[in-house]
């Protein structure tokens, strides 16, 4: 597993209670595992930006471009974190100071899952199926469906994408 900011796991925690205390509502898994991806994708996407224009940095912070380094799949109902989809004890991971020194990280992270714990679980599966790298990394007729989506593949589609925006 590369090195990542945090362990997908720790992230997820996070999610729930933010969703839990922000919009007073449960998670479903589904939403939860696209919450992940697109925090990863948008977050990875920003930092590769800001890292590869030198003069011109957005922010001069010293991040990852990896959110987190836990593998991340191509499944049927899109991206989706094996290491967080098998676990049944999530709460373990549980970190009461996640994003200590890391206040952009999380007014940033906050600001994607408010958009996205305000869509409905299936509009966001419509939305993770019209990324490349999962169209590119599915294969409709394999049997497990669990072929590894290159991080590096999904940073530089959102940092394309941020970019043209």
């Amino acid at each position: 597993m590369e090195k990542g900011i945090f362990d997908a796991r720790e992230l997820a925690n996070y999610i729930i209670q933010y969703s839990n205390t922000k919009f007073k509502q449960e998670i479903s898994p589904l939403k939860l595992q696209k919450a992940l991806y697109f925090c990863f994708a948008y977050w990875g996407g920003f930092m590769h930006n800001s890292n590869s224009v030198h003069s011109h940095k957005e922010i001069d912070l010293d991040y990852n471009e990896f959110l987190f380094g836990n593998k991340i799949e191509a499944w049927v109902y899109g991206p989706v974190i094996p290491d967080v989809y098998h676990e049944e004890h999530l709460e373990s991971f549980k970190k009461e100071n996640l994003f200590k020194n890391m206040n952009y990280l999380q007014e940033y992270i906050n600001n994607v899952l408010d958009d996205i714990l305000l869509v409905n679980d299936f509009k966001l599966v419509e939305i993770s199926h019209e990324d490349e790298c999962w169209k590119k990394h599915f294969k409709k007729n394999h049997f497990f469906h669990n072929i590894e989506i290159p991080k590096e593949d999904i940073i530089k589609e959102y940092a394309k994408n941020i970019s043209n925006s």
